[in-house]
């Protein structure tokens, strides 16, 4: 009786451990859902985790560079490229204007009369309409060597002529045999009464066309490049209060921006309006606002009424950048080279990435903060 009990138990057994065997293979086998409630400890590594999304990140930005004028990604391609400054006509009969809302950076001043012209300086842009392009002016020539920008223009002053050649600019004149490859007139505006001056424009294809008969070098250099220094977190500045920022250059034109919170940027206005590109019906705004004060005093003997803008030398400014506004230097040494801004403490001025808007403001003048 025992031996049967005996034989019957290591039956019952055996029988017991193929169950259990078969039953971990199915575990094994058993689908996400079945197994939902199954507690699984797994030992992560922190490192190995760091070093995959640092992985993740480098392969995202293959393909891509810094922008030098605003910080942010674009191409490699086009951030290596030189870029373009186009002067563009900003009389209140001129707008809207087209195409300028892809600038990255723009300078703002004084030309002859109560009016401001400005220059639009692109690095990544695919406008298919840019402008009223209009007439060179020679200060705005080093402000386009800045950024070792090829300078587009149509026609210009004597002054402005004689500078392009002695300083050597690269530049692309409309008003010449390039007319037809870079411009072309509005056909509506050239009809009206008083528009004709401020109906040519170009664009991103036909200013690649002109660059290639002038045969002007395409990569930049890297001391143009490095003109402006970018902060790689959001800076809050301590300063004055700057929500909204009048500049009057003269008693009859004033240049305004309004902060706006929410994203973090400020809105153009100009003639009482806010300043809009027709392109897209956008209003401009800006993520950083510099005033340089400099010397403008009118050309002695010049009958147009134009004016000189010291742009070589040094002085005083401000920086504007979420709703505050900080004193700055600048200095620029030659014609050729960049212009440098230092905060208070005589380091080079670390800027918020994105767009900036340079105003070169009279230094007998007021800018008026909000």
């Amino acid at each position: 009786m025992r031996g049967v009990l005996k034989k019957s138990t290591i039956a019952l057994l055996i029988l017991l451990m193929i169950i259990g065997i078969s039953g971990c293979r199915a575990d094994k086998n058993l689908s996400q859902e079945e197994n939902q409630g199954a507690e699984v400890v797994v030992i992560e590594d922190p490192q190995e985790d760091k070093d995959k999304e640092m992985n993740e990140e480098t392969q995202k930005l293959e393909g891509f560079e810094i922008n030098p004028l605003t910080g942010l990604y674009i191409d490699e391609e086009v951030a290596k490229r030189r870029p373009v400054a186009i002067m563009i006509n900003n009389l209140k009969k001129a707008i809207p204007q087209s195409g300028i809302s892809q600038a990255d950076v723009i300078y703002e001043t004084l030309a002859e009369g109560n009016i401001t012209r400005l220059l639009a300086v692109f690095q990544d842009f695919d406008a298919e309409k840019i402008g009223p392009v209009r007439s060179a002016r020679h200060y705005y020539i080093d402000l386009a060597f800045n950024h070792d920008a090829i300078y587009i223009h149509y026609g210009g002053s004597p002054q402005a002529y004689a500078a392009a050649s002695d300083w050597r600019s690269d530049n692309l004149n409309g008003l010449s045999y390039l007319d037809e490859i870079m411009c072309w007139r509005d056909p509506v505006r050239k009809k009206q009464k008083g528009m004709y001056e401020h109906s040519v424009y170009t664009n991103a294809e036909k200013i690649m066309k002109a660059w290639d008969v002038v045969k002007y070098r395409k990569e930049a250099k890297g001391e143009a490049q490095g003109m402006f220094v970018f902060s790689e977190e959001e800076r809050q500045m301590e300063g004055k209060k700057a929500e909204k920022v009048a500049l009057p250059f003269t008693s009859k034109i004033t240049t305004n921006f309004e902060y706006d919170p929410g994203s973090g940027l400020y809105k153009r206005i100009q003639f009482n309006q806010p300043h809009i590109d027709e392109m897209n019906n956008q209003q401009l705004m800006t993520k950083n606002i510099i005033v340089q004060y400099t010397e403008i005093k009118h050309i002695a003997g010049d009958k147009a009424g134009r004016r000189d803008v010291k742009t070589i030398g040094e002085g005083k400014g401000m920086y504007i950048t979420n709703g505050t506004a900080v004193p700055i230097s600048w200095s620029k040494a030659n014609h050729q080279a960049p212009t440098i801004y230092k905060d208070e403490n005589g380091n080079h001025l670390e800027m918020n990435k994105g767009k900036t808007w340079i105003i070169i403001f009279p230094s007998n003048r007021q800018i008026k903060l909000q």
